[in-house]
Order: C-alpha cells, then sequence, then structure tokens
C-alpha cells in the first residue's frame, strides 16, 4: 500500500465506492445481500468481488491523482 493510499481522503471514496459496486455487482447477479445467510461460496464471490473493485477503483484515483496533481505523484516516486 502507497502512501497515497493510506489517505483519508484517498482511502474514503474508494472504500465507498468498492462496497456500493459489490452489493450491486452481487444483486445483479442474484446473489442477495444478507450476510447472516451467506454460504461460504458467497463469501468467497463475495471477497473476490470486493478486492477486484477495490483494486480497480485504487488504480483508476492514481489515474485522477496523475491527472489532477502529476507533482503529487512523481515527488513521491523520486
Amino acid at each position: 500500500m502507497s502512501e497515497l493510499e493510506r489517505k483519508w481522503w484517498f482511502s474514503a471514496p474508494v472504500a465507498i465506492l468498492t462496497v456500493i459496486s459489490t452489493i450491486g455487482l452481487l444483486h445483479a447477479v442474484g446473489i442477495q445481500y444478507e450476510p447472516v445467510q451467506f454460504s461460504a461460496a458467497q463469501w468467497a464471490v463475495w471477497f473476490l468481488c470486493f478486492v477486484g473493485l477495490q483494486r480497480c477503483f485504487t488504480f483508476l484515483g492514481w489515474l485522477a491523482v496523475l491527472v489532477v496533481s502529476p507533482k503529487t505523484i512523481t515527488a513521491r516516486r523520486a
């Protein structure tokens, strides 16, 4: 995890988008969001979707920061 990913203003929107997208995606494929009644297979699918979407939104956030403020990333990498 990079220093940028530890900032609250970066991690909060990524976390919110990830949770909402995971619930929406699983609802679209027919897995209703009832954590108490999840089977082990449903938990595995939920976890894999969550991690994949989290990495996707983190990458998109990095791109957004790079477009908005390229000095932020280049200063961190030097």
